[in-house]
């Protein structure tokens, strides 16, 4: 062997030694189970993560169990806790506020049901149970729970309608002036350190010309502040739909793709800057504001659509983006805005709606509401609830993260490659964690995960495949239920996975044996550089 053969040894033996030790397995904590019974729903939370299911005693009977662990960030975690229910329950929402964990039912007759929510504290594993006979009979699209306020989301008569429980006094109020024909609910998120929440809206005038709203509410459902995004560059732009952030210091930001009306739906990007009064600037940007847009493509096509955005803005005409935009998530902090944008196409005839939330699946991805056990809503699909019937529908070109300064101007964009991925939803494509200077953007590819990260507004590392690793080094997975992953990001640079296995291990005297398990694993991934 020679020497330039034993230098590209060692440096490709290099190379897979930093690559394994970029991403660690660290933690794992498993749970035995059948393996056709429910997966676990898993909810990152303060000190750790909660995870819960339905399941019935026989394994193949009707789901009289509710199930649920708790375990803190080493994985630690006392015996899975059972509550058995005497009655029909079907689990249709849940929600996490502090030390409470929410869930609500349909209870009693399957045909005939009536609403309970269970109050679990879980410090105390004190359970109580309530019996909820004053909340219209709406199609449910969201439910949250903030100091002891449940707010119910959804629509009645085709209307879109917000209902508010008092926990401790059973109170019913509903919230006013959401009730109308053609008004669409963006987005609902609650703010407890603040005690309101807050509900993005859409609706068009008799002009047929949309205007986007902000509207926040207290507990009590009395309206706080109401702000008209409808001061737009051009009467022919209008907003496609948004992402609201979190108040600090009383200033928001709504964040979201936008097009022209009646003509192509997606032309950029917008950036509205709102202040603790209630007004707003807009920054507006195109594909030519980004300088990576096209960084996801092949070099020579790359330059082709270079050249030829070049030459449409040369003759004064702009650039449309032909495919999905759809802003996934906003991370902010310190001033700044890290937003992720995911790229798609349908690959059949049927068309996206722009008006309402069916290609953006915002703030939480609940594959039971709309419907659970039959067809399932779009709008709340989880890539776990995947109908092998359904051939797939979307094509996932890009991921695209882009990071604004308060002021809304741009610090760095770039694109990472989705390889034409399919899915039968248009769900959230990945996981991202950012920690300053670090993006880390990962993804399940079946069972295998795929690590990309972008440094300083620079991809250093793009698709790496990691197989999924066991901690205990004597076993090894006899099979992984592809559709029971759920990948998702936890804290600082950690992820949790969770799923299903068949483990084979050796028992004490040495004779073969298999188990079948739920684990949930915790992963570390470090600076590739």
């Amino acid at each position: 062997m020679n020497c330039r053969t034993l230098l590209l040894s060692f440096i490709l033996s290099f190379i897979c030694v930093l690559g394994h030790s970029q991403v660690q397995f660290t933690q794992r904590l498993e749970l035995e189970t059948k393996w056709m019974e429910d997966d676990f729903f898993v909810l990152p939370r303060d000190g750790g993560m909660v995870a819960f299911r339905m399941r019935s005693e026989s394994g193949y009977g009707t789901k009289n169990i509710f199930e649920y662990v708790q375990a803190d960030f080493q994985l630690e975690a006392d015996s899975a806790r059972q509550i058995v229910l005497e009655e029909f329950h079907e689990l249709v929402g849940f929600d996490l506020d502090g030390q409470f964990l929410y869930i609500l039912f349909n209870k009693g007759s399957q045909y005939n049901p009536e609403k309970s929510i269970f109050e679990i504290n879980l410090e105390t594993q004190s359970l109580n149970e309530m019996s909820l006979t004053s909340i219209l009979e709406m199609e449910l699209q969201d439910f949250l729970v903030f100091n002891k306020q449940a707010v119910f989301m959804g629509k009645y008569d085709f209307r879109p309608v917000i209902q508010i429980l008092d926990i401790p006094s059973k109170e019913v109020v509903t919230v006013p002036g959401l009730f109308e024909k053609d008004a669409r609910i963006l987005q609902m998120r609650k703010d407890p350190e603040l005690n309101v929440f807050d509900v993005v809206m859409s609706r068009r005038d008799f002009y047929k010309k949309k205007i986007v709203s902000i509207l926040t509410f207290d507990a009590n459902g009395d309206k706080l502040r109401e702000v008209k995004i409808n001061d737009l560059e051009d009467p022919s732009m209008e907003i496609v739909e948004g992402l609201l952030t979190s108040s600090h210091n009383y200033k928001q930001a709504l964040i979201g793709p936008y097009g022209l009306r009646k003509k192509e739906a997606y032309q950029g990007l917008y950036f509205t800057k709102i202040n603790q009064f209630g007004e707003y600037d807009n920054t507006f940007y195109s594909v030519s504001d980004f300088e990576n847009f096209y960084n996801y493509l092949p070099d020579k096509t790359r330059e082709r659509r270079l050249r030829k955005m070049e030459r449409r803005l040369n003759r004064g005409k702009n650039v449309p983006i032909r495919n999905v935009v759809v802003t996934r998530e906003i991370n902010a902090s310190d001033g700044y805005y890290l937003i992720y944008n995911d790229h798609f196409i349908s690959s059949s005839s049927r068309s996206i709606p722009r008006d309402g939330m069916y290609a953006s699946n915002f703030y939480r991805l609940n594959p039971m509401m709309g419907g659970y056990g039959g067809l399932y809503n779009p709008l709340w699909m989880d890539p776990r609830f995947r109908n092998s019937q359904v051939s797939s529908q979307y094509k996932y070109l890009a991921a695209q993260f882009i990071l604004l300064d308060e002021d809304g101007s741009i610090i760095w964009d770039n694109t990472l490659n989705l390889d034409n991925a399919s899915k039968d939803q248009p769900v959230k494509f990945g996981e991202m964690s950012f920690t300053g200077d670090n993006l880390f953007y990962m993804y399940l590819d079946e069972s295998d995960l795929l690590l990309s990260q972008i440094k300083r507004g620079e991809v250093v590392m793009q698709n790496e495949s990691f197989e999924i690793e066991l901690i205990n080094e004597n076993e090894r997975i006899a099979d992984t239920r592809d559709d029971s992953l759920q990948l998702l990001w936890w804290y600082d640079n950690y992820y949790l996975l969770s799923g299903k296995q068949r483990i084979r291990y050796q028992d004490e005297e040495g004779r073969a044996k298999s188990r079948e398990v739920n684990f949930f694993t915790k992963i570390k991934v470090d600076d590739f550089i």
